[in-house]
């Protein structure tokens, strides 16, 4: 069996970026790595070692790649930044960290102040692995049994902790505030736009609280925010393509809600890993996760979060398959939402409205090859989509992709490659400062459909704008 592609995060930096363009480039001009290594004169293990970033190209490497594939200077121009990040990461002089790897790890302690103490640890990864690859490290089982432990236990927890200064009320309302600041961002601009300095408020701030002085309710109160920050670090690292530590967050955040008692936030938690698990192709596992969530959400009367995990159920369905299943789950998720009101909802769901749900039916469709379903959702998505770069990115991608050629395909089958280039062209400028892997990786995947049809002027035209504004901005 094939060895899959290692995951890269290429919006993290220029040699990530310049690996994922060269895998791209590869395909495109239909090259195995030993036959382009053959072609430029190198190893078929200094391609491989390349295009997982593992390796950094010399310039010398770049001008031959850009010879060999045709690409007009793209490999030069993604060397020089490169260039540029390896000079200002000697400038930073950062410095090893011998209890590094040792302070990663989780600590599932029974006081939920010294669980979320490790987040410092998981900080320090952050920053000091900014320019390493990391393998996913994504496993499934470390998913859904932390989610049967959150449902099944009972919470007896005591809130309260006698440590370091007292802790009030006005405290947690600036973690809230923060809360929605670091959520506005990443909706906008994807998880890598303000996801370090998420991390460093928590490491700097939160965990200073956690440790503090306060009674039972001020406690709940505080571990409920904890948990939604988790969870935005979490959902913010997934979105990088940091999955392995980004499981790490959300299992902290279900911890957190589970303490706190706040199970409509346990609900969402467990959508967000749904999502995560969908992301990383693992339909089982994603449906098993809305599955927790739904249940949840509806037991504490929250039905945006149930209608959202019902949703996120028909995505699970529509990747393995199955339109019966699918149907079924939009159905319920149509009348959850009928039954929400907003302003009884918690802030953190409150985005989940009936375009939410028109994307999720688009994505859904997309899956399942439903092509004119495709086509009826996306004018609501996409004119609601307007300062959401992301939503606009993934929207326009799934529209595009379903004028081309796909595995699924129900109906007719129309190409229109024309329509499909305009398409992507029109959404690329909203990329432009994304900092969304999965945003990217909807993208590429149009630019892979696009490759039978490269020698078209407007495949030609779409390659171009992509060059200008989305590797312009790595």
């Amino acid at each position: 069996m094939a060895q899959e592609p290692r995951h890269l995060a290429p919006l993290e930096s220029a040699r990530q970026f310049f690996g994922a363009e060269l895998r791209h480039w590869r395909t495109v001009r239909k090259l195995s790595q030993r036959r382009l290594g053959d072609i430029t004169h190198d190893s078929a293990d200094m391609i491989r070692r390349v295009e997982t970033a593992e390796r950094q190209p010399s310039e010398a490497m770049a001008h031959r790649l850009d010879r060999a594939l045709d690409t007009n200077g793209v490999f030069h121009r993604l060397w020089l930044r490169i260039d540029r990040d390896r000079s200002a990461l000697r400038a930073a002089a950062v410095l090893p960290d011998p209890e590094f790897d040792a302070r990663l790890g989780l600590e599932w302690s029974s006081s939920p102040a010294l669980t979320v103490g490790t987040v410092a640890g998981l900080w320090r990864a952050d920053q000091q692995r900014h320019h390493v690859v990391i393998e996913s490290n994504w496993a499934a089982g470390a998913l859904v049994d932390p989610a049967r432990r959150w449902l099944q236990d009972g919470n007896d927890t005591d809130a309260s902790h006698l440590g370091g200064r007292r802790i009030g009320r006005s405290e947690v309302d600036v973690m809230w505030s923060m809360c929605r600041s670091f959520a506005d961002a990443d909706h906008h601009l994807g998880g890598g736009y303000a996801r370090s300095t998420l991390i460093q408020f928590m490491n700097e701030r939160v965990t200073p609280m956690l440790r503090g002085t306060y009674d039972s309710q001020t406690g709940r109160q505080l571990f409920t925010a904890a948990a939604r920050l988790c969870d935005l670090g979490g959902f913010m690292c997934a979105d990088s393509s940091r999955q392995g530590l980004g499981q790490r967050y959300y299992i902290q955040a279900l911890r957190l809600a589970k303490a706190s008692g706040d199970r409509a936030l346990g609900a969402h938690i467990l959508g967000d890993m749904s999502l995560q698990a969908y992301d990383l192709g693992r339909p089982g596992e994603a449906l098993a996760l809305a599955q927790a969530g739904h249940r949840t959400a509806r037991d504490c009367g929250s039905p945006s979060t149930a209608a959202r995990c019902s949703a996120l159920q028909a995505r699970a369905h529509g990747l393995a398959g199955d339109p019966v299943a699918t149907a079924e789950a939009m159905r319920v998720a149509e009348l959850e939402l009928a039954r929400a009101d907003l302003a009884d909802e918690p802030f953190w769901i409150q985005f989940f409205t009936e375009e939410q749900l028109a994307a999720e039916f688009m994505y859904s469709a997309h899956d399942l090859g439903h092509t004119s379903e495709v086509h009826k959702q996306a004018p609501t998505v996409l004119r609601s989509s307007a300062n959401m770069q992301r939503r606009e990115v993934l929207a326009a991608s799934t529209l595009a992709a379903s004028y081309l050629p796909q595995k699924r395909r129900t109906g007719v089958m129309h190409v229109d490659v024309d329509r499909a280039c305009q398409v992507l062209a029109d959404a690329l400028p909203a990329a432009a400062g994304l900092t969304s892997a999965r945003g990217l990786a909807a993208i590429n995947a149009v630019r892979r459909q696009l490759i039978p049809f490269s020698a078209a002027p407007a495949v030609q035209r779409v390659e171009a704008t992509f060059q200008e504004f989305v590797g312009a901005t790595v």
